[in-house]
């Protein structure tokens, strides 16, 4: 697997948390996507599938590194050292009311709202806001509506 010795960088302790993160999210995804029908489940499961794959690899490099030094970096201070709580708990919260809206709104309108709400919460500037949330919002129907033609949730309210 020459693939695996391409990029090798000491493996540090924040890489444990992160590796753990990315299976579960992965996991979780792979579980939500395989209760999808088969027609919509695809692409889903492609991106799943390829996601947990590169996390794999990374997990394989960062072993291999360690066999190989016999070395980790303690970099958990450093990495934390500016860690602004106000706003990840924020964006966490806002995580969460995203998720109970897609529910009640739909996925669209949860999409914009969530979008500049947590931008705007985290100070980016308007112009920006307004344009990443249309265009994101455009791919997003180009894509998953028009071209994938996958349901997306319309919500209790629109549906």
């Amino acid at each position: 697997m020459p693939f695996l010795f391409i990029y090798f960088r000491k493996m540090k302790k924040s890489d444990f948390g992160v590796i753990a993160v990315l299976y579960l999210v992965g996991i979780a995804f792979l579980v939500m996507t395989l209760k999808l029908p088969t027609g919509a489940m695809r692409y889903p499961l492609f991106l799943t599938v390829v996601f947990l794959a590169l996390v794999s690899i990374y997990l394989i490099q960062q072993v291999l590194h360690y066999i190989k030094t016999r070395e980790i970096v303690d970099d958990l201070k450093q990495k934390f050292q500016d860690f602004q709580a106000v706003q990840f708990f924020g964006v966490c919260a806002f995580c969460v009311i995203y998720l109970i809206l897609i529910q009640k709104l739909g996925y669209y309108l949860s999409s914009v709202l969530f979008m500049l709400g947590c931008m705007l919460f985290l100070r980016v500037k308007p112009l920006f806001v307004v344009l990443s949330t249309a265009i994101l919002m455009g791919i997003i129907y180009g894509v998953f509506t028009v071209f994938l033609k996958v349901p997306l949730p319309v919500g209790l309210i629109f549906g």
